[in-house]
């Protein structure tokens, strides 16, 4: 497995999400295996979206995982089925290890963690990290039809905004009164 150097992250642009639920959609078919909607419905697949969308003081706002760098989840898990990955800035899961506790569920600041009674496993945003690998979008990036999802490195994004603010201070302290 290549080595991520990079901590990433999906982010959404509020402004642009229209609640469509494209997301969703595309996370829980392709989490369930399937590529068609119409086929993992007649296949009975257990579809479970590790995104929801959520509305909030009239805005959509998609909910997902936010791989928290103090994970609250992957503290309280007394298996090990949760952990985070100091080197990628994830949290990891290992189905196999999880003993149902649901310990993760009770304390994610975010509602992103949920319980799967039909699967008897916890059912989190894994930011689709096989793709990620690959050097390809999450599929709830790729089915966003307004492009408010993407992926971020938080370092880039950092660095962006330090240059933006170093601007914006000489743009202040060179005008003329």
């Amino acid at each position: 497995m290549p080595q991520q150097t990079e901590t990433r992250t999906v982010i959404v642009d509020l402004e642009r999400c229209m609640a469509c639920r494209s997301c969703e959609t595309a996370c829980a078919k392709a989490h369930a295996g399937y590529e068609d909607i119409v086929e993992a419905i007649l296949a009975d697949a257990h579809m479970v979206p590790r995104v929801k969308v959520i509305a909030a003081a009239g805005v959509a706002v998609p909910i997902q995982c936010q791989h928290c760098e103090d994970a609250p989840c992957a503290t309280v898990c007394p298996s090990g089925a949760l952990s985070f990955d100091e080197e990628t800035g994830e949290v990891r899961s290992e189905p196999a290890r999880c003993i149902g506790c649901k310990a993760c569920v009770i304390v994610c600041p975010f509602g992103a963690v949920e319980w799967s009674r039909r699967t008897g496993e916890i059912v989190r945003c894994d930011l689709c990290e096989d793709l990620i690998e690959e050097g390809e979008e999450p599929y709830c990036v790729r089915a966003c039809p307004t492009g408010a999802r993407q992926v971020i490195d938080l370092d880039a994004l950092a660095q962006r905004k330090r240059q933006e603010a170093a601007q914006r201070t000489v743009l202040v302290m060179t005008a003329k009164p």
